[in-house]
C-alpha cells in the first residue's frame, strides 16, 4: 500500500512538471512565432520606405551645377560657369560626378577641384584658383608647384608685381630652382630677381630690380654666381648700383661694365 501511494505521488509530480514543461515550450513558441513576425514586418516596412523613397528621388527635378565661389573673382566665376554650363542639368543620383571633375581640371587656373552632392543644393563644385608666383614669358603664370597656367583674367599677365621667368616649359623646375638660388645668394646685398631668362643656349640672364644685369653660362653656373655674391660683398658693396652688367662666361674671373656717368 505505501508503494501504490509512493507511486502514485511520484507520477502525479511527474505529470505536473511535464505540464509545466509543455507550457514553457508552447510559450517559446508563441515568442519565436512573434519575434520572427516583427522581423518580417520591419523588412516590408523598410522595404517599403526605401521603394518609395527612391520613387521620389527618381521623380525629383534636376538642378544646374551648384557654383561655391566664395573666393573666386568675378573672371574665375564667369570661367567656371561657362565649363559647367554645357553639362546642363543634373538629378541628385544621375549625376557624373567624375566627369564634372575631369571638366573643372581642364581648366588651366585651377588648382583643385571637388565636387560633392548636398542634399539642399543639389551637385555643388568648389575650386581652388592657382597662385601665381612669376610671370612666364609674356602669356602665362607660373606657380609654386611649377606648374605653367594661364590665368581667368588675361589682365593678370605680365604682372610688375610678380619675377618674369623666360624659358622652355620642359625646364621650369630648373629655372625656378635658380630664381630661388640667385634670390637667397643676392639677397644679403639687397638685390632681388627682377627678370630671369634661360636662353636656348643654356645660358642664364639676370636682371635684378636695381637694373644689374648678370650673364652666366651652364657650366659651374651656381659656383660662379656664389663666387661673385662674395666677392660684390667683400670688395663692391658700395659700388654695386654703379655696376650695368656682369658676364660670368669666363673660366677664370669676371668681367665688370660700368654705368655711364653723367
Amino acid at each position: 500500500m505505501g508503494f501504490l501511494v509512493g507511486r502514485t505521488v511520484t507520477e502525479m509530480a511527474s505529470n505536473r512538471i511535464n505540464r509545466i514543461d509543455d507550457k514553457h515550450a508552447e510559450h517559446d513558441d508563441k515568442y519565436l512565432s512573434k519575434s520572427w513576425q516583427s522581423a518580417f514586418a520591419t523588412l516590408v516596412l523598410l522595404f517599403i520606405i526605401g521603394f518609395f523613397t527612391m520613387q521620389t528621388i527618381g521623380k525629383s527635378p534636376a538642378k544646374p551645377i551648384y557654383i561655391m565661389s566664395s573666393n573666386l573673382n568675378a573672371f574665375e566665376r564667369q570661367s567656371l560657369t561657362g565649363a559647367v554650363l554645357p553639362l546642363g542639368d543634373f538629378p541628385f543620383f544621375g549625376g557624373n560626378l567624375h566627369q564634372i571633375h575631369d571638366e573643372l581640371m581642364k581648366l588651366s587656373w585651377v588648382e583643385y577641384a571637388k565636387v560633392k552632392r548636398d542634399w539642399h543644393r543639389g551637385i555643388v563644385v568648389e575650386v581652388v584658383p592657382r597662385k601665381p608666383i612669376a610671370n612666364f614669358g609674356s602669356q602665362d603664370l607660373l606657380d609654386a608647384n611649377g606648374v605653367v597656367f594661364k590665368p581667368a583674367n588675361t589682365s593678370e599677365l605680365m604682372n610688375e608685381d610678380l619675377v618674369t621667368v623666360h624659358g622652355s616649359v620642359a625646364h621650369v623646375n630648373a629655372i625656378m630652382h635658380k630664381m630661388r638660388y640667385v634670390n637667397e645668394r643676392f639677397a644679403p646685398l639687397g638685390l632681388t630677381v627682377n627678370d630671369l631668362i634661360l636662353t636656348s643656349r643654356n645660358t642664364w640672364i639676370i636682371r635684378f630690380h636695381n637694373g644689374l644685369r648678370v650673364v652666366v653660362d651652364d657650366e659651374n653656373t651656381e659656383q660662379k654666381l656664389y663666387h661673385l655674391a662674395v666677392v660684390l660683398k667683400e670688395r663692391f658693396a658700395n659700388r654695386i648700383h654703379e655696376m650695368q652688367s656682369v658676364d660670368l662666361r669666363y673660366k677664370n674671373g669676371f668681367s665688370i661694365a660700368w654705368r655711364n656717368k653723367k
